[in-house]
């Protein structure tokens, strides 16, 4: 993906944010520079980032890719060569009191404006991938209080939502897309996995709602013991779990589960999926 460095320099520090809708994005931190990359065919997009984005006052954390069809149902994702992305950037301001986003579009070639949100806590970066939800992008600041990131790609608008009181704190977690299509989380514990939904209702308030909980040791058959979240792929709403036991790939509607392979080491996954097309020469 970067050519080779000249004698002497270092090489360049890349950034891996997330796989959707058949594309890659990855941020090159040493040239200031996000790439869209089709794994399948090889394509990729280069696309310098504003200075203004990332500087003394503001450092770029995380970002996502996003088909702008994703709202069509009938649409077929089919990489970033016949289809026009839309490319989000989340970062936090140096001083910890406000996050950011900003959005490149692959069809005009252009950056939006900045769209900053104060934080009602110290945040320090954002660390974890966005999970599409609709119209909307979620994230994770990570920092000395609790919240969700939720930024609309049709408003460009950015709010931070409180963490709901009634879920515990402990354990890995991550959002997801929900049964009913909103707003989930995935609370994983010592021996669980929670699955909730945010609903809104007729009054406009706002209510957190218990889906589902699975037992761990249904998943790999021995004693509970340590886990955490290692990915989430919307489309085919599958989680990827690391356990004392191994990596499983866990289907959160069927609750089937399949071991990938063991490891002791933990490290974020980034699942991809494409559609193949038997015309591709490989």
């Amino acid at each position: 993906m970067s050519t080779a460095p000249a004698p002497g320099s270092e090489p360049d520090k890349w950034n891996i944010y997330g796989c959707r809708h058949g594309c890659m994005l990855l941020h090159n931190k040493t040239r200031k520079e996000i790439v869209l990359w089709d794994p399948l065919t090889g394509d990729r997009r280069v696309a310098a980032v504003p200075p203004e984005f990332d500087n003394e006052e503001r450092v770029i954390w995380n970002g996502a890719v996003v088909c702008a069809a994703a709202g069509d149902p009938s649409h077929v994702h089919c990489g970033f060569g016949s289809c026009p992305f839309e490319v989000a950037l989340v970062g936090v301001t140096r001083n910890h009191t406000q996050v950011f986003v900003c959005i490149y579009s692959s069809e005009i070639g252009t950056w939006s404006d900045l769209v900053a949100a104060a934080t009602p806590f110290t945040v320090y970066c954002v660390s974890d991938p966005g999970t599409l939800v609709g119209n909307a992008l979620f994230w994770f600041p990570v920092g000395l209080g609790y919240g969700i990131l939720e930024f609309n790609l049709d408003r460009h608008s950015l709010d931070v939502i409180e963490w709901p009181s009634s879920i515990a704190l402990s354990g890995s977690r991550s959002t997801l897309l929900a049964q009913h299509g909103g707003l989930g989380l995935a609370i994983l514990s010592y021996h669980s996995l929670q699955m909730w939904e945010r609903k809104v209702c007729s009054e406009g308030v706002t209510e957190w709602v218990l889906q589902k909980t699975h037992n761990l040791c249904k998943i790999h058959g021995r004693k509970s013991g340590s886990a955490a979240v290692l990915g989430y792929a919307e489309d085919a709403n599958v989680m990827l779990l690391w356990t004392i036991y191994g990596v499983y790939m866990l289907q959160l509607d069927s609750l089937q589960s399949k071991k990938l392979w063991e490891t002791y080491i933990l490290y974020r996954h980034h699942p991809y999926a494409s559609i193949y097309d038997s015309g591709i020469q490989g």
